[in-house]
């Protein structure tokens, strides 16, 4: 067993499941802490160094000298395996081109795919793999990685194969969603291809991704075809998300909720029947994406308006080659905070169990408590309220993941 002492201050959610509404601002503050770690990398305790468990076997001690602990991020939305960059539409949307007029343009997602059909997996994964293992020093533990940059059976399968490479090949914890609905190939007509990915990606693909997306919005996929794609994947035992409500209000949300989606993600236009239904659904979690609306200057989410209507709400980097090149989960905390209007509470929380719980992962991850999985990171900072003060910043010592040091300093 590993025992973690001298943590000056210890912040938690906790729960097994995802936080709604006034419950996302309920964060245990512990002092003097200790985190006790079976050999299986899941905690014994966490709490109170002075009510820890006595009469143990020996055990591994690590002096944490003070610092502060959080839970790893869960980084719950990313397509952070891709092939090539694309610093160009940057400059295209600072002279104020939109994300619609770009890819007309040929750059956006299909930018992307002609690069990923010209690389072999390894290629891939020797270029991303850089993105992942920065996140996991910025204090990222899980990571949800979408396909979506090949358009293509062959193609998506190599972005799937090239994630599951980057979790092998890192300490990141790393959940895998398909998203041929991404866009529509050059080489095909929507309806066409709408039908390839029903009767041959996704029996194809099925097994080797826990999810399914659908980029449902205007210019892409329809309500009825995102329909259709997820009552496939659903029927080959796959769970559903759904990229929503970002660049039109579509009923994306209500949607998502319809079709216990596992969360709903963008929502920058939601409607207000939208914003009930997610507040109705007992498993569709709000995923918010502030990086990328800060990146195509569009107006945040409503995360206020969201959680004071009883929503529960998940934040996430939507690390991407295109519309939010970031890794960085601090600075998505600090973006809910100062451009959403949560509190440091509430944005830890979307940061963690609610991201979690958003990859059917609450029951095992986002929180440090009893029987949850060892993941969380040590900071030198003096309180919770200093993470997203301290802007674009990381004050990261080190990373534990399954009790053990992933990066950072090996105390």
């Amino acid at each position: 067993m590993k025992l973690y002492y001298n943590i000056r201050k210890l912040y938690t959610p906790r729960g097994f499941s995802a936080r709604r509404g006034a419950a996302m601002g309920r964060i245990e503050e512990i002092h003097n802490a200790a985190i006790l770690i079976r050999d299986d990398g899941t905690i014994e305790y966490a709490g109170p160094a002075e009510g820890k468990p006595g009469g143990l076997p020996r055990m591994t001690e690590i002096d944490c000298r003070g610092l502060v602990a959080l839970p790893g991020f869960v980084d719950s939305h990313t397509h952070a395996v891709f092939a090539g960059e694309r610093s160009l539409e940057f400059t295209l949307r600072a002279e104020g081109r939109s994300y619609q007029e770009i890819a007309a343009m040929g750059g956006g997602i299909r930018s992307s795919v002609e690069h990923v059909r010209a690389a072999s997996v390894e290629d891939i994964v020797n270029y991303s793999q850089p993105f992942i293992e920065r996140a996991l020093a910025l204090g990222t533990t899980t990571m949800e990685i979408k396909s979506g940059y090949g358009l293509s059976t062959d193609s998506e399968r190599k972005l799937l194969e090239a994630a599951k490479l980057v979790g092998e090949r890192t300490a990141m914890e790393v959940v895998r969603t398909y998203i041929g609905a991404h866009a529509v190939p050059k080489d095909k007509s929507q309806s066409e291809y709408v039908t390839e990915i029903i009767e041959e990606q996704l029996p194809a693909l099925h097994k080797k991704a826990e999810f399914c997306d659908v980029f449902m919005d205007e210019g892409y996929f329809t309500r009825e075809e995102t329909i259709r794609i997820c009552e496939k994947a659903k029927s080959l035992g796959m769970k559903i998300k759904l990229h929503a409500d970002e660049l039109a209000e579509t009923s994306g949300a209500r949607t998502a909720a319809e079709l216990t989606a596992f969360s709903a993600d963008h929502l920058l236009k939601i409607s207000e029947d939208g914003i009930r239904a997610l507040a109705a659904s007992e498993r569709t979690i709000a995923t918010l994406l502030p990086i990328t609306a800060l990146s195509l200057r569009a107006p945040f989410a409503q995360a206020r308006k969201m959680i004071d209507a009883g929503c529960a709400v998940a934040i996430a980097t939507d690390c991407n080659p295109g519309s939010s090149m970031s890794e960085n989960m601090q600075f998505v905390v600090t973006l809910g905070v100062i451009g959403m209007q949560m509190t440091p509470a509430e944005a830890l929380t979307a940061a963690t169990l609610n991201g979690a719980a958003s990859l059917d992962r609450a029951a095992t991850h986002g929180s440090i408590e009893r029987n949850k999985v060892a993941d969380f990171v040590l900071y030198d900072i003096p309180r919770l309220e200093y993470l997203p003060y301290h802007i674009a910043v990381s004050d990261v010592v080190s990373v534990i993941k399954r009790g053990e040091i992933v990066s950072g300093e090996r105390l």
